[in-house]
């Protein structure tokens, strides 16, 4: 099963929408409201778990309390940028999707990227809905 299946689409979709909602947050042109903020809290589901990059192990409630304490933390850095590349599914297994795909994060001219690899539980019956159940991010090297 591919990128064309309908859970895969879902995936996709709210890995887009979340990341470009981090975008938005991050750089500040997101609005600061509760309201607002509870696009992510409706995403992770309560088992969420987090591997960094560094390798540090995050709970869901570690992932929210950084996250809403970041607003507007990269406002002062010129043209903050977050793209998606490389989409890969891993596993597709209703109502699980395993999806792999690069992250990469642009502030000027200086661009970092991570692989990355979530776990999702999706339905679609009787309106889409996609959470989070896990994420690992991994550091890949800029002369890679």
């Amino acid at each position: 099963m591919g990128l064309d299946h309908p859970l895969a689409q879902a995936v996709l979709q709210e890995v887009a929408d979340l990341h470009a909602f981090f975008e938005a947050w991050l750089s500040g042109t997101a609005e600061n409201t509760n309201t607002v903020f509870s696009r992510v809290k409706s995403s992770l589901g309560e088992e969420f778990t987090m591997v960094s990059p560094s390798g540090q192990r995050l709970q869901r409630s570690d992932v929210i309390g950084w996250l809403r304490g970041a607003h507007g933390a990269r406002a002062s850095q010129s043209s903050f940028r977050i793209a998606i590349a490389e989409p890969e599914i891993l596993l597709l297994r209703r109502p699980l999707v395993l999806l792999g795909y690069v992250e990469e994060q642009t502030v000027g001219d200086v661009v970092t990227r991570r692989q990355s690899t979530a776990l999702f539980e999706v339905s679609i019956e009787g309106g889409r809905r996609v959470r989070w159940l896990a994420l690992q991010e991994t550091w890949i090297d800029p002369g890679s």
